[in-house]
C-alpha cells in the first residue's frame, strides 16, 4: 500500500513537533532585571551623597613608608565623602595603621609627617581582595613629597593634579545612575509585555517588545532566542534564522570541557544553544534548505543533554529526502535515546515500505528487513496514535507482500 503523499512533502506539525516556546521565563529574567533596578534605586542619591546606599565596611590596615623606611607618627586623614565618614589616625613606631569597621570605596587621602609636613594628597580606592574582610593599603610617599615651589599646593612629585571636587564627580555619576534606572525600568516593562504575549501565544504582540529589547541589549542571547521563536511562529523563517545565529554567537563558546561545564549558567546556555540550533533547523526546513537544516540538527544533537528531539527532526528530514540510509541512521539514534517514543519507528518503517513498493522499485521484492518490526513497535507504543490506522494498513500490505513472495518462490 503506498505511503500517503503528505510524507514526501515538508513535514507537517504531526511530522515535526511544533516549535518549543521556551519563553522569557518570567521567574528568572524579570527577577534579575528587577533586582538590578532595586540596586540602582539604592544607589540613586536623594538629597545628599550620605543618603545613598551604605557601602560595605570592614577592616582597613596598612603601612606608611618613605623609600621603604617606616614613618612613625605620620598622621593620616582619610575622608570618604560617599559614606559621609572621615578618619584621622597616626602610624605606630613601625609605620603601621589600622581602622576598624570603615566603609570601603573612594577616599581623599592626606599624609602629614610627624613634624607637620604634607607628604601626600590624592584620591585612592580602598577595596578588599575578593571576599576578604580586610583591605591592605601600603603607602610610600617617597615619590609624592612636595617638590614644587612654595604656594603651589596642587602639584606634588610627579606632577599629580588632584581630581575635580567630589560634588562634581557625584553629579556626573548620579546622572549615569539615573539613566541606567530609566533604561532598566523600560526594559522591565518590555519583558513583562513580551512574557504575557508569548505565554498567550500572541506572537505578533510579542514581536515589537522583543525587537526593542534586542536593540537595547544586542548581546543578550535570551532575548535573541525568544525573538527567534516568535519570528518562527509568525512564519518569518529567514528572520528567525538570523536571530538564532545572533543568539548562538552572543551565548559564546560552550564547547569547553573545563570546570565551567559544571556551572548552572554554562549548562543553561548549552541547553539554550541546542534549542536555538534545533529551531534553526526547523526554520531551514521551512525555507527548503535541507542541507542547512541537517547541519543545524546535527549540531543541536551534539550539544543537547537529551538529543532525542534533534535526532527525531533529522529522522523526519532524511525521510522527506527519501534517504534510506540517512533515515534509518537518524531514526535509530532517536530510538536509542528515547525508545518509548513511537514516531521514529513510524518513519523508519514507512520509508522502508515506500521504497520497496513495486511502483517505486520496479519489482516485487520480499518485505524489507526491519519494516514490520518498526511498524509493530509503533502500534505497541501508540495503539491509538494519529498514524495507527495507516500503520496497520502498511502491516497488512507487508503481510500480503510476504505471501506473494512465498508463492513466487514455490512456483520457481
Amino acid at each position: 500500500m503506498p505511503v500517503d503523499s503528505q510524507h514526501s512533502r515538508m513535514p507537517t506539525r504531526a511530522g515535526i513537533p511544533a516549535i518549543r516556546a521556551s519563553r522569557l521565563r518570567p521567574g528568572r529574567l524579570s527577577a534579575a532585571l528587577l533586582s538590578l533596578a532595586a540596586l540602582f534605586a539604592l544607589l540613586f542619591p536623594a538629597k545628599n551623597e550620605a543618603q545613598a546606599q551604605a557601602p560595605a565596611t570592614g577592616e582597613i590596615k596598612g603601612t606608611v613608608t618613605d623609600a621603604n623606611k617606616p614613618l612613625a607618627g605620620a598622621r593620616l586623614s582619610l575622608a570618604n565623602a560617599h559614606a559621609g565618614k572621615s578618619f584621622k589616625i597616626k602610624t605606630d613606631d613601625y609605620g603601621r595603621f589600622l581602622l576598624q569597621d570603615a566603609p570601603y570605596g573612594y577616599y581623599d587621602l592626606e599624609v602629614m609627617s610627624a613634624d607637620g609636613d604634607r607628604l601626600l594628597q590624592q584620591q585612592i580606592s580602598i577595596i578588599p581582595a575578593e571576599s576578604a574582610r580586610t583591605a591592605t593599603v601600603n603607602i610610600d610617599v617617597s615619590r609624592s613629597k612636595m617638590t614644587s615651589l612654595p604656594g603651589d599646593a596642587d602639584v606634588y612629585g610627579t606632577i599629580r593634579t588632584l581630581p575635580e571636587p567630589n560634588i562634581k564627580n557625584n553629579k556626573q555619576r548620579n546622572k549615569e545612575i539615573q539613566k541606567q534606572n530609566e533604561k532598566i525600568s523600560q526594559m522591565n516593562a518590555l519583558i513583562l509585555q513580551a512574557n504575557a504575549a508569548v505565554l498567550d501565544q500572541r506572537w505578533q504582540d510579542g514581536l515589537a517588545p522583543l525587537l526593542e529589547l534586542t536593540g537595547m541589549d544586542p548581546d543578550n542571547w535570551e532575548y535573541l532566542e525568544e525573538l527567534g521563536d516568535v519570528q518562527y511562529n509568525l512564519g518569518q523563517y529567514q528572520e528567525a534564522v538570523g536571530s538564532y545565529e545572533s543568539g548562538i554567537l552572543a551565548a559564546g563558546d560552550i564547547s569547553g570541557s573545563g570546570p565551567k561545564t559544571a556551572d548552572a549558567d554554562f549548562a543553561r546556555k548549552k541547553t539554550a544553544v541546542s534549542h536555538m540550533l534545533n529551531n534553526e533547523g526547523m526554520a531551514y526546513n521551512k525555507l527548503r534548505k535541507t542541507k542547512e537544516a541537517i547541519a543545524a540538527y546535527s549540531r543541536a544533537a551534539a550539544l543537547a543533554a537529551d538529543p532525542s528531539l534533534a535526532y527525531f527532526n533529522l529522522c523526519v528530514t532524511q525521510f522527506n529526502l527519501k534517504s534510506v540510509e540517512g533515515t534509518i541512521a537518524a531514526c535509530d539514534k532517536a530510538i536509542s535515546v528515547n525508545p518509548s517514543k513511537a514516531e521514529p519507528y513510524y518513519f523508519k518503517g514507512a520509508l522502508l515500505v515506500y521504497v520497496n513498493q513495486p511502483a517505486v522499485s520496479g519489482k516485487v521484492t520480499s518485505p524489507p528487513a526491519g519494516a514490520a518490526e518498526a511498524l509493530n513497535k509503533y502500534v505497541e507504543l501508540a495503539p491509538d496514535g494519529d498514524r495507527a490506522s495507516e500503520v496497520r494498513e502498511m502491516l497488512k500490505y507487508l503481510a500480503a507482500l510476504g505471501r506473494a513472495t512465498a508463492r513466487d518462490t514455490k512456483k520457481n
